[in-house]
């Protein structure tokens, strides 16, 4: 049997069967003149990205300023367009391929820049997914992107970007919970479609209330990204937990 499409568009459609899921998926749709306009009348300011990239590459935000005045953010560059038209034919030109357009969502910002969270969930031959792993993606100055190498960001642990965050006086214990519960629950609705996967990294956001957000799932995670971490602990534990 062929193994089913992991694109983020795939991925994105079977999570939205689980209604446990729909509240914590931004609402996302495939990128065309209509579908770009009535999001950004919307919810104000949308991602657009593609559907096969990973790493931040491609991600463009659209912010509306004004009722026919927009900004468009593309890696550290911000460009305004006072005309509707002009806009859609710069994001023609800028789009290559299958994209997505999506509801943006306000994330927490620790230091003043936006964060995100990697949380690795994994799981061996019948057993259950665990929670193995998570870490924050600080964005590099200027970005909205949170990927490490494209904006030069930073990984922190989770701790120390709530701790630096709006959502500070907020109870960790609870949002990590329910950080966990959205992380098992994305992985099990997706496992039955990939049955071969076994490791799922799940970037996660925090809003500014606090709310959890999925961004995106990859099953082919960068575990690199841990050995940046002081404590090392948690890139040991995921590698041996891929060994076995």
């Amino acid at each position: 049997m062929a193994k089913l499409c992991t694109s983020k568009w795939t991925k994105y459609k079977i999570l939205r069967r689980s209604e446990k899921l729909k509240a914590s998926l931004p609402e996302t749709a495939w990128l065309n003149e209509s579908s770009f306009w009535r999001m950004i009348d919307k919810y104000g300011q949308v991602i657009i990205k593609p559907t096969g990239s990973y790493g931040g590459k491609g991600v463009i935000r659209i912010k509306k300023i004004e009722p026919e005045s927009f900004q468009v953010h593309d890696g550290p560059q911000k460009k305004i367009f006072d005309d509707k038209s002009k806009l859609y034919t710069h994001i023609k030109k800028k789009i290559k391929r299958n994209y997505l357009v999506q509801e943006r969502i306000p994330l927490a910002t620790a230091g003043g820049r936006p964060f995100d969270l990697r949380v690795m969930v994994q799981r061996r031959t019948k057993s259950p997914w665990q929670v193995t792993g998570k870490l924050a993606k600080v964005a590099g100055k200027g970005f909205i992107v949170t990927n490490v190498r494209m904006s030069s960001g930073k990984v922190v642990t989770v701790d120390h970007a709530l701790n630096h965050s709006e959502l500070k006086s907020m109870s960790k214990s609870a949002l990590l919970s329910q950080m966990d519960k959205v992380a098992l629950a994305s992985s099990k609705q997706l496992s039955p479609s990939y049955p071969w996967v076994h490791t799922m990294g799940i970037d996660m956001g925090l809003d500014k209330k606090g709310k959890v957000w999925i961004i995106e799932v990859n099953f082919a995670p960068m575990l690199g990204l841990f050995l940046k971490l002081k404590d090392k602990s948690m890139y040991s534990k995921i590698k041996s937990f891929r060994k076995k």
